[in-house]
C-alpha cells in the first residue's frame, strides 16, 4: 500500500502547521493591506472572530486527521495481518510454490519447494531458477512472459529437474503480481507434481493397447455376470461384436456342452477370490462350437468383488491337430507295423524259398527296408508319447551312464566313453536321456566308430549344465543342420530321418538350445545346453577317460531310476515316456 505524504505526519503535528498558517495568513494580510494599500487594520473583535476561527478550523483538522490515520492504521494493520496469513499459508502449502521476478530472478520460495525440487531457500532467493538448465533458460523467460501477457496460466504442463537430476513433470499455474504503475514486479507459480499420475495413465494406455491388440478374447463383467467390455479379439473369436455382447452375460456363449456342474464349481472358485482355469467348449454366433482354455479372475477392492475379467484362448486348431496326428499315429504305429509284418513274413519265405541268388539278395533288401520301417514307427510313436509326457527330476550322471551301456550293447565293436566334470553331477529332466541316446546311436549308425560324451557346466548361465557328444564320423550335412535351424522341411529342403527332429523336440521341451559345433575327434559335434531342475546333488559323477574305457566306469543299475523315462531308438521304449 502506498500512503501520501500526510498520511505519515502526527495530526497535532497537521493542526498546529493549520493554526500557525491561519493566525499568519490573518496578520500577515492585514499588514500587507495597511502597508501596500493604505487600507486601516480591522477591528480587534474582527481580529478576534477571525483568530477563533482559525482555532476551531485547525482542531477540525486536527480530529479528521487523527480520525483518519486511524483508519489508515486498521488498514494497514489488516494488510500485513492478511499477509502473514497468506505466507503462513504458502509456506505450510502442501504444493510447491515459488516466485521469480521478470528476468527469472527466485524471490519467494516455500518449504514444499525444498521439499520437490530439492533446493533449500537460502539457496535460490536471488538466483535464476535452478530447476532449469543454463542452456533452457530462453525457455523459462518466454514463459514468465507468455504469464505476464496473459495474466497467469492455468495447469500448464512443464517438466523441470529435481536437485539430485530426475526430471519430473508438473502441472504450473501461474499469477501476477503489478506494483502501483501496472507494471509486472513478480509471477507467483504453483507447481502440481503429477508424475506418478502419467505413469499410471502411460501404463494404463499400455495396458489398454495391448488387451485392445491381444490375441486372447478377453472380456470384463460387473459382479453378477453382465459383460462391461470386450476386446477385438474377443470379437474375432466369438463373432460378437462389442455392442451386441455389452450388457448381455456369458451365457449368450453357453454351447450346452457343458454340465451345470462345470458352472456351478466354476462360481463356487471365482466367488471365493481363487482364479479359475479349464478347458471350456463354447458357441460361436454363428452356431460354430469351438474349444478354448478359459481364464477367470475376480477384480477386487480390499473384501470387495467389482467383477472378473476372462480370458479365452481359442485352442479349437489346436485340439483338432492333436486328434489328427493321434489318429494318423495310431496309423502309423499300428497299420504300417501290421503291413510290415507281413511283408517281412513273405520276405521270409521268398528267401527260405529261393534258390536264385539276386532273389535271395531282393528278399534280404525286403527285410532290410521292412526293418526300417517298423524303427520309422517305433521312433514316430516314441516321439508322440515323448512330447506329450511330463519330465520327471534325474542325475545327468546316471542318464549319462545307462546311455553308454546301451550304446555299448547296441554297437560291440563301438568305444563310447564319457567325462562329467564333479560340479555337474545334477538333476535335469529326464526326457533329456532320449536326445543323448539318439546323438550317440545316429553317430555310430553313419560311419562313426568312436563317440565321447562331455557334461559341464555352461560358462554363461549358471543355472544350465551343457552335454556335448562328439564322433569321428563323416560329420553332419549342413544343409541338414540348416533345416533344423530354420525349423521347418519343404520339398526340397528336408532333412534324411527323425533322428535331429527328434533331439531338438526333446531339448527344446525341456527348455534348452541346441547347437553344432566341429568335432576334436575329426566328426560332429553336438552341443546341448539344458536347465537344472533341482538343486540336489546326488553321490560324485562317473566318468570314464577317452581311451576307450566305456564300460566299468560307466556301470549304473537303470534299476535304481524307475521313475525316469528311458528310450532308447531303434528299438521298443524301455519304458513309456510318461514314467509309468
Amino acid at each position: 500500500m502506498n500512503d501520501s505524504p500526510l498520511d505519515s505526519l502526527d495530526a497535532r503535528a497537521i493542526a498546529f502547521a493549520y493554526l500557525v498558517f491561519g493566525v499568519c495568513g490573518i496578520f500577515g494580510g492585514e499588514a500587507l493591506l495597511w502597508l501596500g494599500f493604505g487600507i486601516p487594520v480591522s477591528p480587534t473583535l474582527a481580529l478576534v472572530k477571525g483568530l477563533a476561527l482559525v482555532v476551531i478550523s485547525s482542531a477540525f483538522v486536527g480530529g479528521l486527521v487523527a480520525w483518519k490515520n486511524k483508519r489508515i492504521n486498521r488498514q494497514q494493520r489488516s494488510v500485513r495481518s492478511s499477509l502473514n496469513q497468506l505466507r503462513s499459508v504458502l509456506d505450510a502449502s502442501p504444493v510447491a510454490i515459488l516466485a521469480v521476478t521478470p528476468d527469472g530472478r527466485v524471490t519467494r520460495w516455500n518449504e514444499a519447494a525444498s521439499e520437490t525440487f530439492g533446493w533449500d531457500q537460502q539457496e535460490v532467493i536471488g538466483e535464476f531458477l535452478p530447476t532449469i538448465a543454463d542452456d533452457r533458460r530462453f525457455e523459462v523467460i518466454s514463459l514468465i512472459e507468455r504469464s505476464i501477457t496473459a495474466d497467469g496460466l492455468s495447469n500448464y504442463p512443464v517438466e523441470r529437474q529435481r536437485k539430485d537430476g530426475e526430471i519430473r513433470e508438473f502441472r504450473l499455474s501461474t499469477a501476477v503480481v503489478r506494483d502501483a504503475d501496472g507494471e509486472a514486479s513478480e509471477v507467483i507459480g504453483a507447481f502440481v507434481d503429477v508424475t506418478e499420475q502419467k505413469q499410471r495413465e502411460r501404463r494404463l494406455r499400455e495396458f489398454e493397447m495391448a488387451v485392445e491388440q491381444a490375441g486372447h478374447a478377453i472380456y470384463l463383467t460387473k459382479s453378477d455376470g453382465e459383460i462391461t467390455y470386450v476386446n477385438p479379439a474377443f470379437e474375432a473369436i466369438t463373432g460378437y461384436e462389442r455392442d451386441e455382447a455389452v450388457g448381455k452375460t456369458p451365457a449368450i456363449l453357453n454351447s450346452g456342452e457343458m454340465d451345470e456342474a462345470y458352472y456351478e464349481e466354476l462360481w463356487e472358485t471365482i466367488e471365493t477370490g481363487s482364479t479359475w482355469q479349464e478347458q471350456i467348449t463354447d458357441q460361436r454366433k454363428s452356431g460354430e462350437l469351438y474349444t478354448a482354455i478359459q481364464t477367470i479372475a475376480s477384480i477386487t477392492e480390499g473384501d470387495e468383488v467389482l467383477g472378473y475379467v476372462a480370458i479365452q484362448s481359442d485352442i479349437t486348431e489346436s485340439v483338432l491337430t492333436r486328434q489328427r496326428l493321434g489318429v494318423l499315429n495310431r496309423m502309423l504305429r499300428h497299420n504300417l507295423r501290421n503291413r510290415v509284418n507281413v511283408i517281412e513274413g513273405y520276405a521270409a519265405v521268398i528267401r527260405s524259398d529261393a534258390t536264385d541268388e539276386s532273389l535271395i539278395a531282393a528278399a534280404d533288401n525286403i527285410l532290410s527296408a521292412s526293418a526300417e520301417l517298423a524303427i520309422v514307427a517305433d521312433k514316430a510313436q516314441t516321439v508322440a508319447d515323448l512330447l506329450e509326457s511330463e519330465g520327471t527330476a534325474r542325475r545327468v550322471t546316471d542318464m549319462v551312464a545307462v546311455s553308454v551301456d546301451h550304446a555299448e550293447s547296441q554297437y560291440p565293436d563301438a568305444t563310447v566313453s564319457s567325462t562329467v566334470e564333479s560340479e555337474c553331477s545334477r538333476v535335469v529332466d529326464n526326457r533329456l536321456r532320449v536326445a543323448i541316446d539318439e546323438l550317440v546311436s545316429n553317430a555310430l549308425e553313419h560311419g562313426g566308430g568312436t563317440v565321447h560324451i562331455d557334461v559341464f557346466p555352461s560358462s554363461t548361465d549358471s543355472t544350465k549344465l551343457v552335454v556335448r557328444v562328439s564322433d569321428d564320423g563323416p560329420g553332419l550335412p549342413q544343409t541338414e543342420w540348416e533345416v533344423i535351424e530354420r525349423g521347418e522341411e519343404t520339398p526340397l529342403e528336408h532333412g534324411t530321418g527323425m533322428g535331429l527332429w527328434l533331439v531338438n523336440w526333446v531339448v527344446t521341451k525341456v527348455g534348452g538350445s541346441m547347437a553344432l559345433e566341429s568335432s576334436h575327434l575329426g566328426g560332429a559335434t553336438v552341443v546341448l545346453e539344458v536347465p537344472i531342475v533341482g538343486p540336489e546333488t546326488f553321490g560324485s559323477p562317473k566318468s570314464s577317460d577317452d581311451s576307450g574305457d566305456s564300460g566299468g566306469s560307466n556301470e549304473t543299475d537303470d534299476s535304481e531310476s524307475s521313475d525316469s523315462t528311458d528310450v532308447s531308438n531303434g528299438s521298443e521304449p524301455s519304458e513309456s515316456p510318461s514314467g509309468r
